[in-house]
């Protein structure tokens, strides 16, 4: 896909270029403000300052999001009618089917991890495929509530964990091949489409297309210069729909969300996730993830002691993916968030681009330290044999769950353009200069 960077006109020009783009912008990230060029089919548009990926153009964007829901929505159905993994040990059998992965943690009085699988792996997925069809459709039939469920969508949409599940159930294969026979049903063929139509479905979603269609970007009330800041001309943008708002305006006009210049309390409600994730994250290191019995024998494992014993039988790869999803990446996100709200609060001049990326890059990767806590409710749901060979959840793969959510919830409560608020102000001249060194078709 090419790329293009919008134009930053200078005053001179800025009515002209207003008039001949398609969009006023406001970058989620730097707060600059932008006129968006008109982007032809297969186009990216990026933030000039923090290069953050502002729009992007879909060949057929009503048809191929639509197809690939509704596609999802079929293989979803399929991992649902028919066996999903089986696996023998000395004899016995034991077949599970994709909802078993929660139903059986239900049924063993794990009723918070249970219902945490079954949203992540099932409901929010279901959800976010169903509003896609539900959008696209009314893109041609003006349904009625397309704003709710364009708000939930974008909200859910972090929370669909359907590849790190797939990751967990490769990582439990490596577990268990060693001492048992797994054989794959159908329904595990057709959840691995359903993890590829899923994503593909998000990867063809434009969503700036998608909220045009349900209502139209608000005109500003005042001339707009690009070159600045939205708090420098006193607007604000709205993080649900990408309206541009004047500052004093409380509530979004296109999504009615309630809008704010920066999210309110940003620094307080970060710093009080981060504190509770480094409270949780203590006893679910000490604390049993999973529980195993093995011919009458139970024993109780770590986080830190699973990792160990994949490194012992030589499962070196698979080892270093659990070390890294639940100990390094926590920990790291943790401390980088840290760091993130210091040089926020601080009063010192901070480089805006580097920081921002790195706080983009630990808001995408935080959610795949969930691959342990999905490693072992499959594993739960499957090793079923009694005194011979079961397995159960842990305390501590409950407290794991909530140290990923909290410091998911973390990143969401962070407002990025904290960091670029410090920043000298923005030069027209000098995004003149990147604009026509930087725009390629």
């Amino acid at each position: 896909m090419s790329t293009l960077s919008p134009a930053i006109p200078t005053e001179s020009q800025s009515s002209l270029t207003a008039a001949a783009s398609d969009e006023l912008v406001l970058c989620p990230h730097c707060d600059l403000v932008q006129y968006l060029p008109r982007l032809a089919e297969g186009e990216e548009a990026h933030c000039l300052r923090c290069q953050y990926q502002l729009d992007a153009r879909q060949h057929n964007p009503i048809m191929r999001p639509a197809l690939y829901a509704a596609s999802a929505l079929l293989m979803l159905l399929l991992a649902n009618l028919f066996p999903f993994v089986s696996m023998a040990v000395a004899g016995n059998r034991s077949e599970i089917r994709f909802f078993d992965t929660s139903a059986v943690l239900f049924s063993e009085y794990q009723q918070v991890l249970a219902i945490l699988v079954w949203l992540f792996i099932q409901a929010v997925p279901a959800f976010c495929m169903l509003a896609v069809i539900y959008l696209k459709a009314g893109m041609r039939y003006r349904l009625p509530a397309r704003i709710w469920v364009a708000r939930v969508l974008y909200m859910l949409k972090p929370w669909s964990m359907v590849d790190i599940f797939l990751m967990g159930l490769l990582i439990s294969f490596v577990k268990l091949v060693a001492t048992a026979e797994i054989s794959l049903g159908m329904s595990f063929w057709a959840f691995c489409l359903f993890c590829l139509l899923h994503l593909r479905t998000f990867q063809v979603l434009d969503r700036h297309a998608l909220w045009a269609s349900i209502a139209p970007n608000p005109p500003p009330a005042t001339e707009v210069m690009a070159g600045s800041t939205g708090l420098e001309q006193h607007l604000k943008l709205c993080h649900c729909c990408t309206a541009v708002l004047p500052l004093q305006q409380r509530h979004c006009s296109r999504c009615y969300t309630r809008v704010a210049a920066r999210l309110p309390a940003s620094l307080q409600k970060t710093l009080a996730l981060l504190v509770t994730a480094c409270v949780l994250y203590v006893p679910a290191n000490l604390l049993p993830i999973m529980r195993t019995v093995s011919f009458g024998e139970v024993t109780d494992s770590t986080i830190i002691s699973g990792f160990v014993l994949m490194w012992q039988d030589g499962e070196y790869p698979v080892a270093i993916i659990i070390f890294l999803a639940s100990v390094v990446i926590p920990i790291v996100k943790i401390i980088v968030m840290f760091w993130l709200c210091y040089l926020a609060g601080t009063s010192k001049r901070v480089g805006g681009k580097h920081s921002g990326n790195i706080y983009r890059l630990v808001d995408w990767v935080g959610r795949w330290s969930m691959v342990d806590v999905l490693v072992v409710a499959f594993m739960a749901a499957l090793v079923r044999f009694g005194l011979l060979a079961s397995v159960y959840p842990g305390i501590g793969a409950v407290l794991f769950a909530a140290v990923v959510i909290t410091t998911m919830l973390a990143a969401v409560s962070f407002d990025p353009r904290l960091l670029w608020d410090k920043q000298q102000p923005v030069s027209d001249k000098l995004f003149q200069y990147q604009a026509a060194e930087g725009i390629s078709r």
